[in-house]
């Protein structure tokens, strides 16, 4: 008797959210799935335009009963590639636009010459542009003729001389390489990771690689056999390094 009375019971409801992993922004509104006492259910993943299904939580098949449950299908920007946590800061050569999002719109802000702002997550896109977020929904791109890279805080008042610390140092037997950049755009090197800068080098210009350099927080360099060093971003290898 009681359970005929069950079948008729409704079972605790099941909220379920698809949201950006990035930000934790509902992607969509959350649904409300409701059945009685004992039924079975299915959650599916909903496929959304320009995002990729990173991670799921919650229990997608089972019977609805008194306990509370919710799922949560979690997404990517397609575009992103590597996202990662950093304690970075930029010193800004020129004024530099402000964004809302990775490739998002502009912002009517813009940020002044000669200052340091502090970044803390860097996105890697597919498209091979890097992603500095300043603030909450403020980001720049990167380039090297408007900003460059500064590992140590600015604004400590003995902060030390070095600006790199724990570097990796790899050797390579003169791997040939090119710059690969933009078209008809130029390349800053430096004298050192995150040094002065030493001369500048056009997109599809040869080099000679005679060293790999990783920093604590995992920025790629190479030092050139003649050109100083270069943000592996903008090279190209055009064998396997010989390690």
């Amino acid at each position: 008797m009681n359970n005929m009375k069950d079948e008729f019971k409704t079972g605790n409801p099941i909220w379920i959210y698809y949201r950006d992993i990035d930000n934790n922004n509902n992607l969509r509104l959350p649904q409300l799935l409701r059945g009685h006492l004992g039924q079975s259910y299915e959650i599916k993943k909903l496929p959304i335009p320009n995002y990729t299904l990173i991670q799921t939580t919650g229990t997608l098949h089972g019977t609805f009963d008194t306990t509370a449950k919710s799922v949560c299908f979690y997404y990517r920007k397609q575009t992103w590639g590597e996202i990662q946590n950093v304690k970075l800061y930029l010193y800004l050569k020129i004024p530099v636009q402000l964004y809302d999002q990775v490739a998002g719109m502009p912002l009517t802000e813009t940020l002044p010459a000669g200052i340091y702002v502090k970044t803390f997550q860097r996105v890697a896109t597919t498209t091979r542009e890097f992603w500095y977020q300043v603030n909450a929904d403020q980001w720049v791109k990167f380039d090297d003729a408007q900003m460059r890279l500064v590992n140590d805080d600015p604004f400590q008042a003995d902060a030390p001389t070095p600006l790199v610390v724990d570097l990796t140092y790899l050797q390579l037997n003169h791997v040939p390489a090119t710059v690969d950049f933009l078209p008809h755009r130029t390349v800053e090197t430096y004298e050192k990771p995150y040094g002065a800068s030493q001369t500048k080098l056009a997109n599809g210009s040869p080099l000679r690689l005679i060293a790999r350099v990783t920093d604590e927080n995992g920025v790629t360099w190479y030092q050139t056999e003649t050109a100083g060093y270069i943000n592996a971003a903008y090279v190209k290898v055009n064998e396997e390094e010989n390690e």
